[in-house]
């Protein structure tokens, strides 16, 4: 009997096709995507794990997945074999053999993700798929003093999607960095995990707050307050990028 191997993917991928990274009935997802260009390949009908569920619409830098698999192709031929297979808007960046113990979702230490946002009077057709356009006005100022408080364990409860269902609400963010460069607005942010929708409300919530739409003492209640409702709007999830996946 063949050995079975542990295979590590990296990929990216453009979001906008997609419901998400996970298998969803009657929806076209990445997760589905790369099943079925494994199974081509290698003939087994195996599931791949994702570090992560992603949003609708959210895109990947630095995605990982991983899948068992008794097939004898290596590695770097696997990276050829698979992208011939997937969709050019999912592409394998690297893969390779880890030991049988890791896995994407529970060996992840933390995950890296930014949300960009252009605050030009026009949005550039070709920044569009990434890109949340915001052309309003905003003190920069207080939006960086506020995207640091969100550094450290917190009760991210009024930042989870309504109806979540997570009954523990606590995330320990280690970095927020809020950078305006030109027109280009990025929050960068690294955390040992997020709730859902937790990236988008975080950002919304933040220029509302630059508007002048929310005071900072309302800001830093929030914490304490864990009421969804008066934190700020959700922000489209095309402008939100996974860009590493630390293990």
């Amino acid at each position: 009997m063949k050995p079975l191997r542990n295979i590590r993917l990296v990929l990216a991928f453009d979001g906008t096709s997609y419901h998400g990274w996970q298998i969803q009935k009657n929806q076209e997802t990445v997760q589905g995507e790369l099943r079925e260009a494994i199974r081509e390949i290698t003939g087994e009908p195996t599931c791949p794990v994702g570090s992560g569920r992603t949003d609708a619409g959210t895109h990947a830098r630095g995605y990982v997945a991983s899948f068992a698999t008794v097939s004898t192709i290596a590695a770097p031929n696997l990276v050829r074999a698979l992208n011939s297979r997937l969709p050019p808007d999912i592409r394998i960046l690297s893969a390779r053999e880890v030991p049988a113990d890791f896995h994407a979702r529970r060996s992840a230490r933390s995950k890296v993700y930014r949300y960009q946002i252009y605050r030009g009077t026009v949005m550039p057709p070709h920044l569009a798929r990434e890109f949340f356009h915001y052309p309003y006005p905003v003190q920069m100022e207080r939006m960086e003093q506020a995207a640091a408080l969100f550094v450290g364990p917190h009760d991210f409860a009024s930042f989870a999607a309504k109806g979540g269902g997570r009954k523990n609400t606590v995330r320990h963010i280690y970095g927020c960095r809020l950078k305006s460069t030109g027109r280009r607005l990025a929050l960068t942010v690294e955390g040992n995990g997020f709730l859902h929708h937790m990236i988008r409300n975080m950002i919304g919530t933040l220029l509302e707050l630059g508007r002048g739409q929310m005071t900072m003492p309302a800001f830093e209640a929030l914490f304490d307050r864990r009421d969804r409702t008066q934190a700020g709007f959700t922000a489209p999830a095309h402008g939100l990028i996974l860009l590493k996946v630390r293990y």
